[in-house]
């Protein structure tokens, strides 16, 4: 009997180069994912991400803001009375807060990165009111061992050490 094209010497077709696998696996293609596939899953991923991290989001960007900018200030406080024989003080209102001092050379003090004695809150933080007053070491004489929250979900607290005005 002649021998048939394609075939082997025992009559079985050969495997062609580059196929995986026996009879049964024509025209699978090899393991793996297409980069389609790959794209589609990625963003999938992203979009749940972004959904994730906006709902549990804590909405409280503007009361951490505000109050690392009062910490700021009531350093700037501190610093100035360590550097002077009169007191200065911050005082605290629900929506701003006003730097002043006793001495009598200088008429309006004004805080760092502002045009004036006061800073009023942005986007619509609130706090609770307070007085601090440091002395010429540096020290606390009102207001040590207190504390100011900022509005916010949830709230951010301000916390004055008693000995050292140390603000965290």
């Amino acid at each position: 009997m002649g021998m048939m094209r394609g075939a082997g010497s025992d009559g079985v077709k050969a495997k062609t180069a580059g196929m995986s696998g026996g009879i049964g696996h024509w025209g699978r293609r090899p393991g793996g994912f297409t980069m389609i596939e790959v794209v589609a899953v990625l963003i999938l991923l992203g979009i749940i991400a972004a959904v994730a991290v906006a709902r549990f989001a804590e909405n409280n960007a503007d009361a951490v803001a505000e109050a690392e900018i009062f910490k700021s200030h009531l350093r700037y406080a501190q610093l100035r009375a360590m550097g002077d024989i009169y007191p200065w003080t911050i005082t605290v209102g629900g929506a701003s807060y006003a730097l002043s001092t006793t001495n009598p050379s200088i008429a309006t003090p004004v805080l760092p990165g502002e045009s004036g004695t006061t800073h009023s809150y942005d986007g619509g933080v609130t706090s609770t009111g307070g007085t601090f007053t440091f002395d010429w070491r540096g020290q606390p004489t009102t207001g040590g061992g207190g504390s100011i929250t900022f509005a916010g979900t949830p709230g951010v607290t301000v916390t004055i050490l008693a000995g050292t005005g140390f603000a965290q």
